[in-house]
């Protein structure tokens, strides 16, 4: 399924994807919290999660263990959905329970750390979310990403770490770091990466999980001698050269580094996070160049994200029928921070639903997306935004669910 994004602290300025937003202490960035094991004993400090998660922006990848939106649907609708039936005309209202077979495709969620409260084990691939409004949901690793879920996660403790084993957790409590603590050896990767299809600024992972200036870029110089690791810290720019990079230092040397994963079409990707408005990840076809900058001082912490609520939309469909109300999107997607997927030219956005003001489908496999600081993108190829999308559900006032298959919106306004 399911970024745009960029902010304005002392003296930044968004160049792309995001507006101004206020902020606080960097370090707050992190992500912080109590470990409960399951003999009580407790770890509170600094955490890394298991797919090298550190920043509140970060995302966690799981899915849904059931398919709530399904109990709306009709027999027939299920079919059509499932490919076992050639249904044309569907029923747009509930009609009736169907307890027949579940989808295969699973109910996917993603969400930024900064919108829970407390993550509860409960198996090795299951957990039970609970969101900052209260609100639980119980979910398992994801299919397609199963990193997040059922693997250790490290707790810096009293000036050590301490990797902890999933099967000794308990729970995890998110909380507030405080502000006078260093979370990590180094300051989080900061600066604009520039694409071909321009300019994004905002917190870096480099290849997906360098993401601290004391992290090093490796590579050959022109391919060949010795490997060299180069320390972020050291380096001011990055340029991509074919299936090279060009870097320059802060002392003013350059080099030509290709060989590694780092430096090449291998590369996993160039994240660019912000800490509420999403994030994008780079494909090294649409990469152009990076320039660190130091980052701002203050930074978005954990109390900066607030407290989720339902979707509320209105659906306009091609008949130009108006129904408006609780919303849930691709019978998946139900509050407001869960993330919208959508690509286009090796660029891959996830944007909170908050911060989406329409949706247009146009072709079979894209959707024009309009955000509410007046950014537009046409987006493609994932389920959220082509005619894999499984269609909207809405709870009107007088208590109908309404089901409107994705091929008969025109459009929808949150």
């Amino acid at each position: 399924m399911r970024l745009g994004f960029f902010f304005r602290s002392v003296g930044f300025m968004m160049l792309c994807f995001f507006y101004p937003v206020d902020c606080r202490a960097q370090y707050q960035g992190f992500i912080y919290g109590k470990v409960t094991l399951k003999n009580k004993q407790a770890y509170t400090g600094p955490i890394k999660w298991s797919a090298h998660q550190r920043l509140w922006s970060d995302v966690l990848v799981v899915s849904k263990t059931t398919h709530n939106a399904w109990r709306y649907l009709s027999g027939p609708q299920r079919k059509r959905l499932l490919n076992t039936g050639n249904e044309k005309e569907l029923d747009w209202k509930f009609m009736s329970l169907w307890k027949d077979k579940n989808p295969k495709r699973q109910a996917e969620i993603l969400c930024r750390f900064g919108d829970i409260s407390m993550i509860h084990v409960k198996g090795d691939r299951e957990a039970q979310i609970y969101f900052k409004n209260g609100e639980k949901l119980r979910v398992a690793e994801e299919e397609k990403d199963n990193r997040h879920l059922g693997r250790s996660i490290v707790v810096y403790y009293k000036g050590d770490s301490r990797t902890i084993h999933w099967d000794e957790i308990g729970s995890i409590e998110f909380s507030e770091m405080p502000k006078d603590m260093r979370a990590a050896n180094g300051e989080p990767l900061y600066g604009t990466v520039y694409t071909s299809k321009g300019a994004i600024t905002g917190f870096i992972q480099w290849d997906k999980y360098k993401y601290l200036d004391s992290h090093q870029l490796t590579g050959k110089i022109d391919g060949v001698g010795k490997l060299k690791r180069y320390a972020f810290q050291r380096i001011l720019q990055i340029e991509k050269d074919d299936n090279a990079a060009k870097i320059t230092l802060k002392d003013g040397k350059k080099y030509r580094l290709k060989g590694t994963r780092d430096v090449g079409t291998s590369i996993r990707g160039i994240v660019v996070m912000h800490p509420i408005l999403g994030r994008v990840v780079v494909e090294w076809k649409a990469f152009e160049s990076v320039k660190f900058t130091e980052q701002p001082k203050e930074g978005l912490s954990y109390r900066d994200y607030i407290k989720p609520k339902r979707l509320q939309a209105e659906v306009l469909t091609k008949d130009n029928k108006k129904v408006k109300g609780v919303c849930i999107f691709d019978l998946d997607e139900e509050w407001d921070m869960e993330l919208l997927e959508g690509r286009r030219d090796g660029l891959h956005y996830q944007i909170p639903f908050r911060e989406i003001r329409k949706l247009v489908p146009k072709q079979e496999r894209y959707t024009k997306v309009l955000l509410n600081n007046g950014k537009t993108y046409l987006l493609g190829w994932e389920n959220d935004v082509s005619d894999r999308n499984w269609g909207v559900i809405i709870r009107s006032k007088n208590g109908v669910y309404n089901y409107f298959t994705w091929d008969k919106i025109k459009e929808i306004s949150f």
